[in-house]
């Protein structure tokens, strides 16, 4: 696949300052480079349900602990990669290929909500919190302007633990370190063009003529999935 290519990646990271026009650019490049890989990250998991809950591995259950999570706690980071359909990645006609990181302001270490071994993974792999804090972008103008530049569309969920999904493939990441947005979303795009490859995408349909499993599925939330 393309997207394994030989040329360096470039992890453009963006505060509150160039973000317009970063935003601007990705608005231009995405009418040539169709496919979006998003990854967020977030202070943690705080929500956490028992052995027997993951067990029996009910979508509904595992929805509600999903939004819990997500309704309380404050973005980190957003990464976001652009490709075509054979997996290369945009490039700008430069020998580089290139990816953002979006860096966010919402989260206060002193205020908001965490779970304490994620912060510190954070910061081991990078994370400036005290500058995201500064000159971070506020998400909700960041997530107004995604909306208006057209940048929200139907998407797949891949959604797992993306390094079980990654073993499953024999894949690993080309950039980065793990637990950051700019490189995630990458490993996530990585892994898309995998299943892309081998149809995994493909309606499949039974005898009665039913459709087994929707293209558009989020990982725990429909129980046909393992």
């Amino acid at each position: 696949m393309s997207i394994f290519g030989n040329k360096s990646i470039v992890v453009r990271r963006v505060f509150a300052e160039d973000s317009d026009s970063e935003l601007l650019m990705i608005k231009e490049a995405i009418l040539t480079y169709h496919f979006l890989s998003i990854d967020i990250e977030f202070p943690g998991t705080i929500f956490k349900p028992s052995k027997q809950v993951i067990r029996e591995g009910n979508p509904v259950i595992n929805y509600h602990y999903m939004k819990s999570n997500v309704d309380v706690l404050q973005i980190i980071q957003l990464g976001l990669s652009l490709s075509d359909a054979q997996g290369n990645l945009l490039d700008f006609d430069f020998p580089f290929s290139y990816i953002w990181e979006f860096n966010f302001r919402d989260f206060n270490i002193n205020r908001d909500h965490y779970a304490s071994d994620s912060i510190e993974l954070f910061k081991h792999q990078g994370i400036d919190f005290e500058k995201n804090k500064e000159k971070g972008i506020d998400s909700k103008d960041f997530a107004k302007k995604f909306w208006d530049y057209g940048l929200v569309f139907n998407s797949y969920g891949l959604k797992s633990s993306l390094e079980k999904i990654a073993q499953t493939l024999n894949a690993a990441c080309i950039t980065g370190s793990s637990h950051q947005a700019g490189s995630d979303n990458l490993f996530t795009l990585q892994c898309f063009m995998k299943f892309k490859s081998e149809n995994i995408f493909e309606s499949k349909w039974n005898e009665t003529n039913q459709m087994l499993l929707f293209p558009l599925t989020l990982y725990g939330l429909v129980k046909t999935i393992r």
